[in-house]
């Protein structure tokens, strides 16, 4: 494994290890910077990975006050795009850029309010341009309160041990479900590799391939027998597809 630092870039808390061009790695609406180590690992000979955490994450920051702003701004998708855009000003030279779940649509809104400018290649995996019923359905609760709950029994379920905080999960998924990306979608004009799981149960195939064409000029790579972590289902496979020049 290669060695890493935890330091923050902008006002995120990021993991920061080999070396390259930058390659920044967005985690999705449960997860942390770790859900992206199965891959990260296997490209950091040749790129310098950056992985946020997004607030609510590992030692990102947390809603405390009223003084941050009302919390359903502050875990919302617009803020998460403003963080991702400052994070991107802050490494300072053209990245690569590669979301997952969430992650896609945090990428999606900020080429909707900020452009692209500082992407030079972008990686979409597990992603969709409407997060919601009756398909791409994450969680089912309608309120917070249940939406906290079923976040929590979601990652014991899952016996997930690196996990956002319930209170961010569930105003993330309050802003996302029902937002139409399509916007920030057409406005991608960067060379794009959309990677799916066929058997994708939280997102369907569907979404990918709907996704990948509304971004022009993009590379479709749909994955059989694969659900919705591509991640940690197939690394390697990813990996080899994140660097070639036709992936396959």
């Amino acid at each position: 494994m290669p060695t890493s630092s935890s330091s923050p870039l902008g006002s995120l808390d990021c993991r920061v290890f080999g070396r390259g061009r930058p390659l920044v790695l967005l985690h999705g609406i449960q997860g942390t910077a770790e859900a992206w180590m199965p891959v990260a690992q296997r490209l950091a000979a040749t790129h310098r990975c950056v992985l946020p955490n997004l607030p609510g994450r590992a030692a990102s920051p947390r809603w405390r006050t009223a003084d941050d702003g009302p919390i359903e701004r502050y875990y919302h998708l617009d803020h998460y795009a403003d963080l991702l855009h400052e994070l991107l000003q802050a490494i300072g030279q053209p990245v690569a850029l590669a979301g997952w779940s969430m992650g896609v649509s945090v990428i999606l809104r900020m080429a909707a309010l900020h452009g692209l400018d500082a992407v030079e290649r972008l990686v979409l995996v597990s992603g969709t341009m409407r997060a919601g019923p009756p398909e791409a359905t994450w969680f089912h609760a309608a309120d917070i309160e249940a939406l906290r709950t079923e976040a929590q029994q979601r990652a014991e379920r899952l016996g997930l041990t690196q996990v956002a905080d319930a209170e961010a999960v569930a105003w993330s998924w309050q802003s996302a479900r029902g937002l139409d990306l399509a916007a920030g979608a057409a406005r991608i004009q960067r060379p794009t590799l959309v990677v799916h799981g066929e058997t994708d149960d939280q997102c369907p195939l569907s979404h990918g391939r709907a996704l990948a064409d509304a971004v022009a000029g993009s590379h479709w790579l749909p994955l059989p027998g694969v659900g919705h972590n591509v991640l940690s289902a197939e690394p390697a496979r990813l990996a080899a597809a994140m660097t070639a020049e036709n992936p396959r």
